[in-house]
């Protein structure tokens, strides 16, 4: 993105790997401010900065006080239409708690919604394109704000909540869980080989959730080999034909805590308990390898009755997150 005047006395221009630390600075500023719980690392900062097709010096803004970054923007357009035929623009971004309430925000917003919009006519030209952002975390009682100071920017600038998210904890070792043994299918971990079963897998399981759209397989391929990917406890259900039916595909994004970051079950194989022996597994693999706790998110809304599942597997409600969404044009 092009350098412009700022509303403030800041420099803008574009991220560069260079700006990793200042950027994972910036990042643990705002989880420690909103009290998120949730601290970033620099290696993982750098894999997104090299998230496929982005372009840092085009799709990415950077708001500088000398060498500190105080805000930042960055917008992805998904390489696939979602379930609803739709271009799906995800914007990210954040600014530092000292800097807020100065019209930071709604600049980059500013910058993020024109590229953004471009970026989808370019790629999936003459379809709907709809943007798309976090909200922020549901504000509790004796917590930081969460998701306070960013959602009246986000509804002046015609973006309403269209989702709400559970994150849910489980300790673990807790309670013992039976390993079943689901006839017409082996549960195991994923060898490196079957990794594009295991995408295939997950396309055909979310196809008909909201908002989806299909991963593509370099974006895979870099998720699932990150320095937090954890595959030795991911979970799959093959079949005797090598498809595979089931999965559950983890993380380590703090230290300590099994991130289960993916379940899915593909259509035709619902309804005969291999998401929850795929789960059982992979708690239990967790569990032996020392983590003290699990968490995973699931779309509150899910028709799957995901909620249930993981509740039966000892889950329970943390938080609640938002996501907000308005139409290009």
């Amino acid at each position: 993105m092009r350098p412009a005047d700022s509303p403030t006395a800041l420099r803008r221009d574009s991220l560069t790997l260079e700006d990793v630390p200042a950027l994972t600075a910036l990042l643990n500023t705002v989880d420690g401010h909103d009290e998120l719980g949730e601290p970033v690392e620099e290696p993982s900062i750098r894999e997104w900065l090299q998230t496929p097709r982005l372009d840092l010096a085009e799709d990415t803004v950077a708001l500088r006080d000398g060498e500190q970054i105080v805000g930042f923007g960055l917008v992805t357009v998904s390489a696939h239409p979602d379930r609803d035929g739709r271009a799906r623009v995800q914007l990210s971004g954040a600014v530092h708690p000292e800097h807020r309430r100065q019209g930071i925000g709604t600049s980059i917003l500013e910058l993020l919604e024109a590229r953004g919009s471009s970026l989808a006519a370019q790629r999936h030209p003459g379809l709907p394109a709809v943007l798309r952002t976090s909200g922020g975390r549901d504000p509790e009682p004796d917590a930081g704000p969460g998701g306070a100071d960013i959602r009246p920017v986000l509804e002046r600038r015609g973006y309403r909540r269209v989702r709400s998210w559970l994150e849910m904890e489980r300790e673990l070792p807790g309670p013992a869980l039976e390993l079943p043994a689901p006839e017409g299918a082996r549960i195991l971990a994923p060898a490196p080989e079957r990794s594009e079963a295991v995408r295939l897998a997950h396309v055909a399981a979310f196809a008909d959730h909201w908002g989806s759209a299909p991963i593509d397989a370099e974006t895979w391929q870099l998720w699932t080999t990150s320095h937090t990917s954890r595959p030795e406890h991911s979970t799959i259900a093959l079949a005797p034909d090598g498809t595979v039916l089931a999965y559950a595909v983890t993380s380590e994004d703090r230290p300590g805590v099994l991130h289960v970051a993916l379940v899915g079950t593909r259509p035709e194989a619902r309804g005969r308990g291999l998401a929850r022996a795929v789960l059982a597994r992979t708690l239990a693999s967790g569990a032996e390898a020392g983590f003290t706790a699990a968490v995973l998110e699931v779309d509150a809304e899910s028709l799957t009755g995901a909620t249930r599942l993981y509740e039966a597997v000892g889950f329970h409600r943390a938080h609640v997150y938002a996501t907000y969404e308005k139409p290009v044009g």
